[in-house]
């Protein structure tokens, strides 16, 4: 949920200068040295974060059925690419890590992870900045089979990120007299 709640403030905040020039100016990070595509040819790990999407699925007559959209609350994922020579990625949402295989052109980052239940995911991270910030447009499909097939389509952004995750926070010290949870 901390990614949730750190998108929705970089979200926020990129509205907030994209609405207010003279405030973009004097709060602005540093302007980047590379360009979009540099940076993301660059890049080993990156954070995203979906701001809205669809499902679909297969009705018993064939036909499509929109459901209603997907929660832009929805927790985000993170791409790791961990092999360059075998193009080896590795999609982590929530505490799921799947492996998969990428493909980084000119037109961008794509990474294809298949699921034991036999479901696809397709995500491709574009070398483009969203406005005034530095996160990279994002599309994530996945195609899932139980009893119908499933579909959703998600569209995000994604940030540049660590390498490694960041560890959580340790717990503050308790008082004297007081325990821990």
């Amino acid at each position: 949920m901390n990614r949730v709640r750190w998108w929705a403030a970089g979200l926020a905040a990129a509205v907030a200068l994209a609405a207010a020039p003279s405030l973009a100016a004097a709060k602005s990070p540093p302007a980047r040295e590379g360009h979009p595509a540099q940076e993301l040819q660059a890049a080993k790990r990156l954070a995203c974060a979906y701001v809205q999407g669809i499902n679909a699925g297969f009705t018993p007559q064939g036909r499509v059925n929109l459901k209603p959209p997907l929660d832009p609350n929805t927790p985000g994922l993170s791409i790791s690419l961990v092999d360059p020579d075998r193009k080896r990625a590795v999609l982590e949402e929530d505490a799921l890590e799947t492996p998969g295989v990428y493909m980084l052109s000119t037109e961008g980052l794509t990474v294809f992870v298949r699921y034991p239940g036999g479901g696809v995911t397709v995500v491709t991270v574009y070398p483009m900045y969203s406005g005034a910030s530095d996160s990279f447009l994002m599309v994530s499909s996945h195609h899932g089979a139980a009893t119908m097939p499933a579909m959703s389509q998600r569209y995000g952004l994604c940030r540049l990120a660590s390498e490694t995750p960041a560890a959580p926070a340790p717990a503050p010290p308790a008082a004297p007299g007081q325990r821990h949870p």
